[in-house]
Protein backbone atom coordinates (compact mmCIF):
# COMPACT_ATOMS: atom_id res chain seq x y z
CA UNK A 1 0.00 0.00 0.00
CA UNK A 2 1.18 2.80 -1.32
CA UNK A 3 0.24 6.57 0.57
CA UNK A 4 0.03 9.68 -1.35
CA UNK A 5 -0.72 13.65 -0.42
CA UNK A 6 -3.03 14.37 -3.33
CA UNK A 7 -3.18 18.31 -4.04
CA UNK A 8 -4.92 21.01 -6.12
CA UNK A 9 -2.61 23.37 -7.01
CA UNK A 10 -1.56 24.40 -3.55
CA UNK A 11 -4.48 22.99 -1.78
CA UNK A 12 -4.40 19.91 -0.01
CA UNK A 13 -7.03 17.67 -0.80
CA UNK A 14 -6.72 14.17 0.44
CA UNK A 15 -4.49 11.58 1.97
CA UNK A 16 -4.56 8.78 -0.13
CA UNK A 17 -3.89 5.10 0.08
CA UNK A 18 -3.24 3.11 -3.08
CA UNK A 19 -3.62 -0.64 -3.19
CA UNK A 20 -4.55 -3.39 -5.33
CA UNK A 21 -5.37 -0.55 -8.31
CA UNK A 22 -8.31 0.94 -5.58
CA UNK A 23 -7.18 4.25 -4.36
CA UNK A 24 -9.00 5.03 -0.70
CA UNK A 25 -9.27 8.43 0.51
CA UNK A 26 -9.03 9.65 3.93
CA UNK A 27 -12.19 11.44 5.13
CA UNK A 28 -11.69 13.34 8.03
CA UNK A 29 -15.63 13.99 8.55
CA UNK A 30 -15.96 10.17 8.98
CA UNK A 31 -12.74 9.05 10.53
CA UNK A 32 -12.14 6.80 7.55
CA UNK A 33 -10.48 5.60 4.41
CA UNK A 34 -12.91 5.01 1.86
CA UNK A 35 -13.09 3.64 -1.53
CA UNK A 36 -12.85 6.57 -4.03
CA UNK A 37 -13.28 5.51 -7.91
CA UNK A 38 -13.31 9.32 -8.74
CA UNK A 39 -9.54 9.35 -7.29
CA UNK A 40 -8.59 6.44 -8.79
CA UNK A 41 -9.63 7.87 -12.17
CA UNK A 42 -7.74 10.86 -11.93
CA UNK A 43 -4.32 8.78 -10.49
CA UNK A 44 -4.68 6.63 -13.24
CA UNK A 45 -6.64 8.53 -16.41
CA UNK A 46 -7.06 12.09 -15.78
CA UNK A 47 -4.36 13.92 -13.62
CA UNK A 48 -6.67 17.09 -12.62
CA UNK A 49 -4.26 16.34 -8.71
CA UNK A 50 -1.11 15.82 -8.17
CA UNK A 51 -0.09 13.06 -6.28
CA UNK A 52 3.15 13.67 -3.26
CA UNK A 53 4.35 9.63 -2.31
CA UNK A 54 4.65 10.23 1.33
CA UNK A 55 4.40 7.96 4.45
CA UNK A 56 2.97 7.13 7.35
CA UNK A 57 4.28 9.66 9.65
CA UNK A 58 3.50 12.53 7.04
CA UNK A 59 -0.38 10.97 6.55
CA UNK A 60 -0.35 10.93 10.48
CA UNK A 61 0.29 14.26 10.61
CA UNK A 62 -1.66 15.35 7.57
CA UNK A 63 -4.90 13.46 9.16
CA UNK A 64 -4.26 15.16 12.55
CA UNK A 65 -3.95 19.08 10.56
CA UNK A 66 -7.89 18.19 8.56
CA UNK A 67 -6.19 16.89 5.37
CA UNK A 68 -9.99 16.05 4.06
CA UNK A 69 -12.39 17.69 6.05
CA UNK A 70 -15.46 17.89 3.92
CA UNK A 71 -18.05 21.06 3.86
CA UNK A 72 -21.19 18.64 5.27
CA UNK A 73 -23.59 21.13 2.64
CA UNK A 74 -21.19 21.08 -0.49
CA UNK A 75 -20.76 17.33 0.33
CA UNK A 76 -23.34 15.63 1.32
CA UNK A 77 -24.69 13.02 -0.78
CA UNK A 78 -20.87 11.85 -0.66
CA UNK A 79 -20.58 11.99 2.90
CA UNK A 80 -24.26 10.16 3.06
CA UNK A 81 -22.68 7.68 0.82
CA UNK A 82 -19.12 7.13 2.91
CA UNK A 83 -20.92 7.26 6.17
CA UNK A 84 -22.87 3.79 5.18
CA UNK A 85 -19.81 2.36 3.86
CA UNK A 86 -20.03 -1.08 4.72
CA UNK A 87 -16.11 -1.70 4.34
CA UNK A 88 -14.36 1.60 5.44
CA UNK A 89 -10.70 1.02 6.52
CA UNK A 90 -9.42 2.07 9.71
CA UNK A 91 -6.18 4.62 9.38
CA UNK A 92 -4.42 2.59 11.94
CA UNK A 93 -4.64 -0.53 9.79
CA UNK A 94 -3.89 1.65 6.44
CA UNK A 95 -0.65 3.10 8.09
CA UNK A 96 0.60 0.47 9.87
CA UNK A 97 0.46 -1.53 5.97
CA UNK A 98 1.92 1.68 4.34
CA UNK A 99 4.65 1.53 7.11
CA UNK A 100 5.64 -2.31 6.41
CA UNK A 101 5.73 -1.69 2.48
CA UNK A 102 8.69 -2.16 0.34
CA UNK A 103 8.92 -1.93 -3.38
Amino acid sequence: MKLYLVKDDERLVWVAALAHEHMYSYVANTGKFHDNNALRNDFYMERAFTYEPIGPADARRLIRQGVGTLDEDDHSDSLTDWRADPKPLDPTDVLSIAAGYTE
